[in-house]
Formats: C-alpha cells, structure tokens, sequence
C-alpha cells in the first residue's frame, strides 16, 4: 500500500473528514465524495472507497510505465469505482422515514414516524409537515417525547416531536390521519441537532436526504367499500368502551358514543334522538337490571367511502335480573357510525334483534 493511501485509510476511518481533507490537499488533489464520508461516519467501508478511487484516479507512476497491457485492470478498477458512486450514497445515510409506505386512498391510518440519529450529535426534535389534504385525526403520545400540532384554523400543518435522541439509537413517533382520496402522500421532515444544524429530508427519491413517501392504491374489490385494518381496531376498542359503560349503568359515558340525533329501532319500538331514549327507553332500564352482563362479540366493521362513516355489524350476549325475572338472551345488532369533527366515532343509528336462549325463569 503506497503511504499517501496508508495515510488517508487511517484519516478515513480514525480522524474524520477534516483530516482527510487535509491529507488530500496536501497531495494536491480534490477531496472525493467518498473521503468526505469516510471523514464524516468513520466508516471502513468508505475508507476503502477512498482508497480505490484514489488509486483509479492517481495511478502511481510504476502504474502509469506499464503501457498499453494494464488498461484491462484499470478498466476494472474503474468499474468498481462507479459502482461505489452508486452505491455509497445510497447507504451513507439513515433516512428518517414513515410507515407504512402503501395505504388506501381515503382510509384512516396508523403512520409511524421512525427518526433516527445517524451522526455523533444528539436529534433535539423532528418537525413533520402534514400535506394539505391529509387530516390529522389524533397524535399518540410517545414516551420521554413531547408533541406540538401547528394549525391553520381547524387544519393541522405540522407536528413536532420533542426527544433526545441520542447518536447511533432511534425513536419512533406514531399518529393517526385520514388519507386523501388520490394520489400519493409526501412527508417532509425537518430533524433538528443539538448543535443547531439540520437535516431537512424533503428532497427526490433520487436525492441525498428524500422525503418519505406513502403510495396510495385505490378500491380493494368491496364495490366502493374501503377496509382499513387501523379503523376497525379502532371502532372494535371504542366498542369495548361502551361495553364497559353499559355494563356500568353509566348514562353520562354512554351519552359519548350516539349522535344528539340518534334513530333505535329495538323490539318493533323506535326512540327519536338521544334524550328521547335516554329518557323513555335505556336510562329505565339501566336502573332495573341487577347483575348486568353485555359485550360486544364477532364484530365486522367496513368503513365506507370517504371515510366519515362506517357499519358495524355484531352479536351480543346480554344476562341481568330485573325484579324477580332473570333475562339471559343474546342478539343481533348493526349500528351506523359517523365520525364527528373532534375524530370521535358515534352511533347515529342502531338496529337490534333479540330471542331468549332459554325460558326466562318466573
């Protein structure tokens, strides 16, 4: 190995880029992308880039004596140097990235931001501009994070992560949007350093730091319908919820999940509204059950087009004693679900049909 390359490996690999730099101004010639990396990520691999590209571009004169019979190995040498120029760059940075890459057009989805700290500075905080027609419907909190949401009115713009991310380790932000009805999503991320650089990943695929891109496909075969895997874990947990309070008594909860202007049809019966089956219907019978048992079971949810809305079909164990009667039967129910502008699912009409599983007892 001449000592020029011996010198500048170890400045790639031990001393950073400013050695390297250095080095090769001291021989005269043009730092090359692959030392400023080695210089920059002490990395093997970029050291020997170095040293390849080195000895492609300034063959040492013995090299240069031997004629016409050494163009087969330089033709070689420069073909491994244009593969590392594809190459390198690809590899030389981690990008910050959000998941998932494909979704469906007009769904709602769990996206999850990955930031990693590539360098030897510390991430302070991430910025993530939000494309004008994706919808933020919720931000999860993170843990050791803090989050921010900058508005234009009711519309949400951007959301910035605030965590110390340490050198060589990730974090992982997650929020909830509704996807736009075409076309396909660009995340521009703004991740700024303790020493007050930053790394704006907003560029071409094709480019040093990329924005992350999300592929919308369209129809899944359902004629219209779109079923996103996120909304019905969503609805199947906001189901739990009125379980729960159901099972509770507790009409304040309950009053959450329906519309003010609620149709239940119910045992060839209908209330008008939520006051109205409050009033005449769920809150007088709430009160006689003793022992209630309820839970939502084989729940199949489809969300349907735009979003907005959605059907849920289910059946339904119900056991209670009311008085001296003891019920114990189960039932089919579907509600239609709309989504209110705070994100929040809610029961805009329901549909039940009920049969005793054994005689009730008198």
């Amino acid at each position: 190995m001449k000592a020029s390359n011996a010198a500048l490996f170890a400045s790639g690999v031990f001393f950073g880029g400013a050695v390297d730099h250095a080095i090769l101004v001291a021989m005269r010639r043009d730092v090359t992308p692959y030392g400023v990396k080695a210089g920059v990520s002490g990395n093997l691999l970029f050291a020997v880039a170095d040293l390849i590209v080195a000895d492609v571009l300034y063959p040492t004169p013995h090299q240069e004596s031997k004629g016409p019979g050494s163009r087969r190995t330089l033709m070689q040498r420069l073909a491994i140097a244009a593969v590392l120029v594809v190459i390198l760059p690809s590899i030389g940075f981690a990008h910050v990235s959000v998941r998932p890459r494909e979704s469906k057009a007009g769904a709602e989805e769990r996206y999850v931001v990955r930031v990693p700290t590539e360098g030897t500075v510390a991430t302070d905080y991430v910025r993530l501009e939000i494309p004008a027609d994706v919808t933020v419907l919720e931000v999860l909190a993170a843990e050791g994070a803090t989050f921010e949401i900058t508005k234009e009115g009711r519309r949400a713009t951007a959301i910035t992560w605030s965590k110390a991310i340490p050198p060589k380790a990730v974090a992982e932000f997650v929020f909830r949007a509704r996807n736009p009805h075409s076309g396909d999503i660009v995340w521009k991320a703004h991740q700024h350093f303790a020493d007050g650089t930053t790394a704006d990943w907003i560029g071409a695929p094709s480019e040093r730091r990329p924005a992350a891109v999300t592929k919308l496909t369209s129809g899944d075969g359902l004629g219209g319908l779109q079923v996103s895997d996120s909304d019905a874990a969503v609805i199947e947990a906001w189901l739990k919820g009125y379980d729960a309070a159901f099972t509770a008594k507790d009409l304040e909860k309950l009053s959450a999940f329906y519309h003010p202007d609620v149709t239940i049809y119910e045992g060839g019966g209908i209330n008008n509204g939520w006051i109205d089956y409050r009033d005449r219907h769920l809150g007088p019978e709430l009160r006689g059950f003793e022992n209630l048992q309820f839970a939502h079971k084989n729940t199949r949810v489809m969300l349907l087009p735009g979003g907005r809305s959605a059907y849920a079909t289910s059946d339904y164990p119900i056991k209670a004693k009311m008085a001296d009667r003891e019920i114990d039967s189960g039932g089919l129910e579907t509600l239609v679900l709309i989504k209110a502008e705070d994100g929040a699912w809610r029961i805009q009409h329901s549909h039940t049909s009920s049969r005793p599983r054994r005689p009730a007892a008198r």
